[in-house]
């Protein structure tokens, strides 16, 4: 994936993440979903292959979803 698709991947996702108010997760769920993240083949170091992503960050935003489908948002209402 080039840098500018991760880029703008990265910033639609701190966008929306913005537009709903910034929800944040449990630490619970956090760890969850670090924990697949850290699993995962497209992780290199801490940034997200597919999707561009700081994964320390974007695990505790609760608009967030895996762009392979590993993990999803949480309710945000």
């Amino acid at each position: 994936m080039d840098i500018l698709k991760l880029v703008k991947n990265f910033s639609l996702e701190v966008v929306k993440f913005a537009a709903a108010g910034a929800p944040i997760v449990s630490e619970e769920k956090f760890e969850e979903r670090l924990k697949i993240c850290n699993a995962c083949e497209h992780l290199d170091g801490n940034k997200c292959m597919k999707c561009g992503c700081t994964m320390s960050v974007k695990c505790k935003w609760g608009t967030a979803a895996c762009p392979i489908n590993k993990w999803g948002t949480v309710n945000t209402k």
